[in-house]
């Protein structure tokens, strides 16, 4: 079964829509949340805190990213050109990574339309966390994120999970990371400095 639209943030200005382009106008998408929090499409100021978020964690390559929307994990959907291509990625502040997926307007389409959306973001998992958590749905700016980062060795586990403040889940990863990134596999991390 496609999302279902649960709720609408009461700012729904869009985030940069002369790079988004018409798709999210067209669509009313900024601001909005589905399945609870399972998806949720940026506005304005979630758009421009999304942006220095993936600024703070990937550098300068960042700025050739363009956030349209983040899942309950945290991870921000992205408009991108790649190789002379229309693209989006999905940004993984746990796993350090961002992962190509189809091109932009697909993406969308695929996020709003396709029965097999809900899988693909973990449903199930997210509904294990809601659960574990005593949780009905996740508020606007906030995500369901990893504890221990995944290229830290953390697991995907529900008991890895932890309930945070996006702003401050990406700020977190994004200072550890860039502590690590350069060390060789294996090395021993013994003092990690956050800001």
């Amino acid at each position: 079964m496609p999302l279902n639209l649960s709720a609408t943030h009461p700012d729904t200005r869009p985030y940069q829509p002369e790079v988004l382009g018409p798709v999210i106008e067209d669509n009313r998408l900024p601001g909005t949340t589905f399945n609870n929090g399972l998806l949720r499409f940026h506005n304005a100021e979630s758009g421009a805190l999304a942006q220095e978020n993936l600024h703070e964690f990937f550098g300068d390559r960042a700025a050739e990213l363009t956030p349209f929307a983040v899942d309950w994990r945290g991870r921000h959907f992205c408009r991108v050109q790649m190789d002379g291509n229309d693209m989006a990625l999905r940004t993984d502040s746990a796993f350090a990574e961002a992962s190509p997926l189809t091109s932009y307007e697909d993406t969308i389409a695929f996020l709003l339309q396709s029965p097999d959306a809900p899988e693909f973001l973990e449903e199930d998992t997210m509904n294990a966390a809601f659960q574990r958590f005593d949780m009905f749905g996740i508020e606007f700016d906030r995500c369901i994120g990893l504890k221990i980062p995944a290229f830290l060795g953390g697991e995907e586990t529900l008991e890895n999970l932890d309930p945070s403040d996006m702003d401050v889940y990406w700020s977190f990863n994004a200072q550890i990371y860039n502590q690590v990134k350069d060390l060789p596999p294996g090395t021993p991390i013994s003092d990690i400095k956050l800001g």
